[in-house]
This record gives C-alpha cells, sequence and structure tokens, in this order.
C-alpha cells in the first residue's frame, strides 16, 4: 500500500472517529428505529461528504502555507482563531461557509430521520467537533511527539520526517484516540449505572471536564521544572488553555439546563403519580363498591324469590316480583373481562363516550392479568383512553370513534387503542407535546404509559397520521 493511500485511509479513519464522537454524545438512535442498513448508507454519505470537504480545505491549507510567508497558527483553520483575531479571508471565509453547510445538512438529517432536536443537536456537534479538535490535533499529537523524540512538534525535526514518517505517527494519535474515547464511554456507562440520580451524573461530567485541565496543569509544571518545550508551554497557556476554558463552561451552562429540565421532570411525575395514587384509590374505592352491590343482587334475588314462593296465591304479586328480578338481574351484567380493575375503568371511560357522542367499540380479554399492579393497569389503561377521549373530543365532524382491543397472543397480554383525530400531533425527539393550555404537561399521559409497560419489561408502539392514532402495548407474561 503506498504512503499515500495510507495517509487518505488515516484521513477517512479521523472523519469516521470524530462523527462516532457525534453520534454518541448526540444519542443519535435513541429516538427513532431506523433500519441498519438505511442508517449505514446514511452515515456513510455523511463521512465522505465531510472526507471531499475535508480534501478541498487541507489543500487551501498547503497553498497558503507554500505561496506565503510560513505562518502556521495563522492559516490554521480554527474557528476560534478567526473570532478571536477578526481574520476573514477568503479562504477562512471558504472555510466557514462549507462547515456552515455540513452542519446545516446534518442538522436536517439528524432532526428528521434521527429525531434529535435541533438546537440540542448545533450546540453538542459543535461541541463535540471543538473538543475532537483540541484533543486531536493539539494535545495527543504534540505529547506524543515529545514522548517518542524529546522534542517539540514545532521544533525543525518536523521537516526532517516523510510521509511513511507521518503516517506512522498519526496511526499512533488515532489509536490513543480510539483509546481515550472506549476509556470515556466505559467510565460513562458506569456512572450511569451507579449513579441512578440523573445530577449526579452531570456533575461526574463536569468533573470529567475539569480533569482535562489538571492533566495540562501538570504538563506546563513538568516543562517549568525540567526547562524545554517552551513552545509547547506557550500554545497550552495561550491557545489550548483558553478554548477549553470557553468550551467547559459552555458545558456547564448546558449541564446546568439539563440538571434544571431533569428537575422539572421530576416533579411532573411527582405530580403524576399523587394523581394515579389518588385515581387507583378512586378505582379500589369502585370496585370495593360494586363487589358489595353484586353481594346485595344475589341476597336481594335470594329474598325475592322466598317471597314469590310465599305469594304464590297473588298472581298480581308474583308478576311484581318477576318483574323487580328481571330489572336486577339487567343491572347487574357487568362487564367480566378478567380483571375488575380494567372492567371498572373501561365501564367508566365508556359512559364518559356515550355523553361526549364518541363510539366505543370494545372487545377485551384481561383473564390472567392479576400480575399487573393496580397502579400500573390504571397508569396504562386510563391514561390512552383519557387521550383517545381528548382527541375525539376535539373532532368536529361525527366520525367519532375508539376502538379498544386486548388479548393474549402466546405469553404477550396486547392492548391496542385505536381513535379518530383531527388536531395534529407534535412530537419533539421521544417526547409527544400536547396543545393543552398548561405546557407543564408536555407528554406526560404517554410517558406514565411508557415507563408502567417498561416495568413488566413490556413494550408501547404509537402509529399516528392525520385521521389516527393508534397505541400499540405487549406486555410479557410473568
Amino acid at each position: 500500500m503506498s504512503d499515500i493511500l495510507l495517509a487518505e485511509i488515516i484521513r477517512l479513519a479521523s472523519i469516521i472517529l470524530s462523527i462516532s464522537i457525534v453520534n454518541f454524545v448526540v444519542g443519535y438512535r435513541k429516538n427513532c428505529d431506523i433500519d441498519k442498513w438505511k442508517n449505514i448508507a446514511i452515515q456513510s454519505a455523511i463521512v465522505i461528504i465531510i472526507f471531499i470537504a475535508s480534501r478541498y480545505i487541507e489543500i487551501w491549507n498547503i497553498n497558503n502555507i507554500y505561496n506565503e510567508e510560513v505562518d502556521i497558527p495563522k492559516y490554521y483553520f480554527s474557528l476560534f482563531y478567526i473570532i478571536k483575531n477578526l481574520k476573514f479571508s477568503i479562504e477562512n471565509s471558504m472555510w466557514i461557509i462549507i462547515n456552515m453547510m455540513i452542519m446545516t445538512s446534518m442538522t436536517l438529517i439528524y432532526k428528521k430521520i434521527y429525531n434529535v432536536d435541533w438546537k440540542k443537536f448545533i450546540f453538542l456537534y459543535i461541541l463535540a467537533g471543538q473538543y475532537t479538535d483540541v484533543f486531536e490535533n493539539i494535545i495527543v499529537p504534540r505529547i506524543l511527539f515529545a514522548t517518542q523524540t524529546g522534542k517539540s512538534l514545532s521544533d525543525d525535526i518536523v521537516h526532517n520526517l516523510n510521509i511513511h514518517d507521518w503516517n506512522i505517527f498519526n496511526i499512533k494519535v488515532l489509536v490513543i484516540l480510539f483509546l481515550v474515547c472506549i476509556l470515556i464511554i466505559i467510565f460513562i456507562k458506569i456512572i450511569n449505572k451507579i449513579l441512578k440520580n440523573n445530577i449526579y451524573v452531570y456533575a461526574s461530567y463536569i468533573i470529567l471536564v475539569n480533569v482535562v485541565f489538571i492533566i495540562l496543569k501538570i504538563l506546563v509544571r513538568f516543562s517549568e521544572k525540567y526547562g524545554g518545550f517552551p513552545n509547547e508551554k506557550y500554545l497550552i497557556i495561550i491557545e489550548v488553555i483558553p478554548k477549553l476554558s470557553i468550551l467547559a463552561i459552555a458545558i456547564t451552562i448546558y449541564i446546568v439546563i439539563e440538571m434544571k429540565k431533569e428537575n422539572e421532570e421530576r416533579l411532573k411525575e411527582k405530580r403524576v403519580y399523587n394523581r394515579l395514587e389518588t385515581k387507583n384509590d378512586y378505582y379500589e374505592k369502585v370496585e370495593e363498591s360494586q363487589n358489595q352491590i353484586r353481594r346485595l343482587y344475589h341476597d336481594m334475588n335470594n329474598h325475592l324469590y322466598n317471597i314469590q314462593m310465599m305469594n304464590k296465591s297473588s298472581e298480581d304479586a308474583s308478576e311484581y316480583i318477576l318483574s323487580l328480578q328481571n330489572e336486577l338481574n339487567e343491572s347487574r351484567k357487568a362487564r367480566l373481562s378478567g380483571n375488575s380493575l380494567f372492567d371498572i375503568i373501561v365501564d367508566e371511560k365508556m359512559n364518559i363516550c356515550q355523553s361526549k357522542g364518541i363510539d366505543f367499540k370494545i372487545d377485551v380479554d384481561s383473564k390472567n392479568t392479576g400480575f399487573i399492579k393496580n397502579m400500573d393497569m390504571s397508569s396504562i389503561l386510563a391514561n390512552i383512553l383519557d387521550n383517545a377521549i381528548e382527541a375525539c373530543d376535539k373532532m368536529t365532524s361525527n366520525k367519532k370513534y375508539i376502538k379498544l382491543t386486548s388479548m393474549w397472543a402466546d405469553d404477550m397480554f396486547v392492548i391496542i387503542c385505536e381513535n379518530s383525530k383531527e388536531n395534529e400531533v407534535k412530537k419533539i425527539g421521544d417526547r409527544f407535546i400536547t396543545d393543552k393550555l398548561n405546557k407543564s404537561e408536555h407528554g406526560i399521559g404517554i410517558k406514565s404509559v411508557e415507563k408502567a409497560v417498561k416495568n413488566y419489561d413490556g413494550n408501547m408502539m404509537i402509529f399516528c397520521d392525520d385521521n389516527l392514532f393508534k397505541v400499540k402495548i405487549m406486555i410479557p407474561k410473568r
């Protein structure tokens, strides 16, 4: 393999590593269910476009260096350097335009295909890109070069290295970066596993960011103690630390905002939980009342039967007692799908639908679902039916309907709720956005259902179009 081809492969690997870091930071596949091969095709296209763009940028860079006085920092295409020096040459302007085009295109792709919030993506894309740039182009290469040669990367010795030497050196840099990324990912996963509270997780990220400053300070002290590497020390103090400081402030602000959102989500969940507890208590009281009524029905039937036997001689009395028995039997025809709480909730929502002129079609079987706690059953069923009733209630046409189906499919309890709708369903990331006046209730109902379903390692799928909203819930038998 020629050294030129190897250099291009190294460049390609560097871009793949950078894109992988961006993908990890934004969590690009958390909010979508994309086909494996489609995802590979999209990511490959992104890598190729960035590869071509970076190639042209480097050609401009090389042309400038060799056509004018060699002053690498001046022609080092860095957004921070351009802003700091207010230097907008044609080359720098082209660099900004190309990068803006790439960022805009990627933002659209990640928003439309991966359902990543565009503001979050832009912020994390720039942040991850700048951090990667500092480590890949400054910190790791310079530390590695000093360790290997005992010289600074700014010394004249670099001019004696050929393309083969640079290839070997760049491969080592990529391997180190890859290992560092793996260690950071492992650290994050361990932190997420140990610290269940996200506030502590975010605090650990801030510590991780500041560890970089500690390492750089040690390097500066080391350089001062043993003399040598003055250029590296100057670069760290003048260029790297200010840049990392700005990034660290940005990260801290972002984490504080995320912590605030996390706290708000906790408060919402607490309110929802309190509402569910109240509703669950209500359903349990209704269930108890219905059991008492059933016992009264049974006792009343026995009493009427005895009275009927005692009044055989009176036809009028017998007919009257018979009509009372028929009325009692008709009144106690309760739905018996297998789970009393399930039936109570369905009956309550059916009455609401009748009052609102909504056609409520039911085909339910909830036998053998005693393993589902009342609180969770209430959360799942009441929320999906409440959302369906709300959507139908907003319709102006008369074609309002809700169709509820529950069944056992092998060892999977399946609930399907389908309803007509006219309102637009909005979604940001994995959250459904409400059009209620109280915006604090953004997607709380759906989120509560999802949380209850996950308690049983179940799955929830949602499908919607202009006229239909459909929720399918699958809970494995325990």
